[in-house]
């Protein structure tokens, strides 16, 4: 199940609102002619391009084919909520209890979550609890190192960005300074060699180094929700009542969320009595 990550969505659009009213503020007016002296070609080539070829060079082209989709993994919620995901544990405990864990099957194709099926997939093949903690924490393991060379490429990025912006900066300023003896060309010179710099602290401290930082946050929360996800897995191979996996897997949430799953499964007639 994936949705929009709103937070990510209006704190770009709301940044970029701010840059661009920065931009166009002179004085006290707005004036779309304030933005034209922000654009310069050659210093989009030096600090964007001068950048993401020095990515080129550190890192393989597997990580680099990979930048866009963890891009976009800024933007969405791929994993269920912990609510819903107890519901699921709790339903397909009770099922188990009552039917069996081959029962199980028949569930399979309903669970979204390719990790979960994974390791429902293996209950319902009898493999051993250790042999099932051993395969899926190896899938986590994998996951997140996949996660970390994507999100180390974007620190990195981040770096390199600012560092660029000086050159093209450097590069402006050898480039007004032969041209002293026009004193005229100083000011438009000066503009044209700062708004490199410009471009690269925009780079990696509104784009890359947010984007980074949430990927990070992202992956620590589905580390930890595959966990939970573990946890729940091997208490149903272990016939656990479900009223135990319910309160077990609750210890992930906050105690205020706790509280308000609790009443909203009441609700549902969700919550078991113990068996």
């Amino acid at each position: 199940m994936k949705k929009r990550d709103l937070a990510t969505i209006i704190g770009t659009i709301l940044g970029m609102l701010a840059i661009i009213n920065g931009m166009a503020l002179n004085g006290n007016k707005y004036s779309l002619g304030s933005l034209r002296p922000f654009w310069d070609l050659p210093s989009v080539f030096i600090t964007i391009g001068g950048s993401f070829f020095t990515i080129m060079i550190a890192y393989s082209a597997d990580t680099l084919k990979k930048l866009p989709a963890s891009i976009k993994n800024a933007f969405i919620i791929k994993h269920p909520s912990y609510g819903m995901l107890i519901e699921k544990f709790v339903s397909l405990s009770k099922k188990a209890r009552k039917e069996g864990l081959l029962s199980l099957e028949e569930e399979i194709d309903s669970i979204d979550d390719d990790f979960l099926k994974s390791g429902i997939q293996m209950v319902v093949d009898g493999q051993e609890p250790e042999t099932i903690r051993d395969v899926l924490e190896s899938e986590v393991s994998s996951m997140e190192k996949r996660h970390t060379d994507e999100i180390n490429l974007l620190k990195s990025w981040a770096g390199y960005a600012p560092a660029y912006g000086m050159i093209g900066t450097l590069i402006g300023l050898v480039q007004m300074l032969v041209q002293l003896n026009d004193p005229s060309t100083l000011g438009p010179g000066m503009a044209k060699a700062i708004v490199t710099s410009f471009y690269g602290a925009v780079m990696a401290n509104f784009i890359l180094g947010p984007l980074s930082n949430k990927l990070e946050m992202k992956t620590s929360e589905e580390c930890e929700m595959k966990e939970m996800m573990l946890e729940g897995i091997l208490s149903i191979q272990s016939g656990v009542n479900p009223r135990v996996i319910e309160d077990k897997l609750k210890t992930y949430l906050p105690p205020k969320e706790r509280a308000a799953l609790s009443e909203n499964m009441e609700s549902k007639g969700t919550v078991l009595q113990n068996e």
